[in-house]
């Protein structure tokens, strides 16, 4: 049945490890792993599907994910290259239409509504022109909203078309609905209720007794209602939280030890702040624990801010109230946006912004490290 709206999500395949076989023809059928040196507690940035066979996945520790494949062939990536090919990706998507809107480096929703020829059709036709401009497989899900569309991408890889309605849901698993992660489902599965058809069947009051606030969007999803629209291509949309992490070669337990690693991942998340004119007011302070526990601590500023010093300040703050024992990671994220160019003007304006707009400079044309903080000197030296 063809849906009155026309809602594609085109997901690339494995995209970081394609984009790395290209031109690689030796390495086509085996299991290839994208991430860092294992000796420096790096995770899986992608795979291939030869390698998630053995069940590795992206966010495994390389360490565990080459005790499953010992014979798996690493490589480090280049993420201007998959910049690169995204963009053409982007480029052909275009081509089918304006309301086109990224939601990743390899994904993106389009809406097709009103157009004369079938949605399996176009699709097709997605497909294809990407693979020929690219040379990369995508997935091209079909639905009559983003969900549906997201959750038929999801079903139909690799190299798939597809389209799923409301009814054809009932029998999925809990855990393929956006945004019911694996903690939400142990939850549910504790009252037997392990399919999206049993999960229909429960009240909203019901819902909001089991997960809280979220219980009126998950009635809506599980019957297949998504109202959100496919934005134009470059409509700016507020990301839900940006940040950085660290994970250090062995465990840390001192300021001293910590304070580096934490003015870096505040640097590069300061930077990315202000390429994307956003300014955050909610910071949020993350580490793990040798026992590989993950414990966050925020804190609400009384401005929205987008420079590295406040964020470290903060972030210090916060470090020195809550870590008492030796950690592995330690990491920031800003959420809670508001738009730099429409901020309401402060009578008292951070004394670094004119520092961070000349330091921004500097980087862009010489690179990352080209203008850092003392502090951050100490981390590019040390031994981390």
């Amino acid at each position: 049945m063809e849906p009155d709206r026309r809602i594609l999500h085109v997901d690339m395949d494995a995209y970081f490890a394609s984009v790395e076989l290209l031109g690689r023809e030796e390495l086509h059928g085996k299991p290839v792993i994208i991430g860092g040196d294992p000796g420096f507690r790096s995770v899986v940035t992608s795979c291939t599907y030869e390698a998630r066979e053995f069940g590795v996945h992206a966010g495994m520790p390389m360490t565990r994910a080459l005790n499953l494949v010992p014979h798996a062939v690493i490589l480090s990536g280049s993420f201007a290259r998959y910049k690169s090919y995204s963009n053409r990706v982007f480029k052909v998507l275009l081509s089918f239409t304006p309301r086109m809107q990224p939601t990743s480096i390899d994904e993106a929703f389009l809406d097709i509504s009103g157009t004369p020829s079938g949605i399996i059709d176009i699709a097709l036709k997605v497909q294809k022109a990407v693979y020929e401009a690219t040379s990369l497989w995508c997935t091209v899900g079909c639905g009559p909203n983003r969900l549906l569309a997201k959750m038929a991408s999801n079903h139909f890889k690799p190299q798939g078309v597809g389209l799923l309605m409301a009814d054809d849901i009932v029998n999925f698993p809990i855990g393929a609905i956006w945004g019911i992660g694996s903690s939400t489902a142990d939850k549910f599965k504790m009252y037997g209720i392990d399919t999206i058809g049993k999960l229909r069947a429960l009240s909203r009051s019901t819902l909001r007794s089991i997960t809280g606030s979220s219980g009126e969007e998950i009635f809506r999803y599980a019957k297949g209602i998504d109202d959100r629209p496919v934005e134009f291509f470059g409509h700016k949309t507020a990301p839900k939280s940006m940040g950085h992490e660290h994970t250090f070669t062995s465990d840390v337990s001192t300021p001293e030890d910590y304070r580096p690693a934490l003015a870096m991942v505040c640097e590069k998340t300061g930077y990315r702040l202000r390429e994307g004119k956003w300014q955050g007011s909610v910071i949020t302070l993350k580490y793990r624990l040798r026992n590989m526990k993950r414990i966050s601590r925020r804190t609400i500023l009384a401005a929205p801010t987008d420079q590295d010093q406040t964020l470290l300040a903060a972030a210090e703050t916060m470090a020195k109230a809550h870590i008492n024992e030796p950690i592995r990671l330690i990491g920031i994220s800003v959420s809670q946006f508001v738009s730099s160019e429409t901020v309401q003007l402060s009578f008292f304006p951070e004394k670094t912004i004119e520092l961070n707009k000349v330091a921004d400079k500097v980087r862009k044309r010489y690179g990352d490290k080209a203008m850092v903080s003392a502090r951050y000197l100490e981390y590019i030296h040390g031994k981390y």
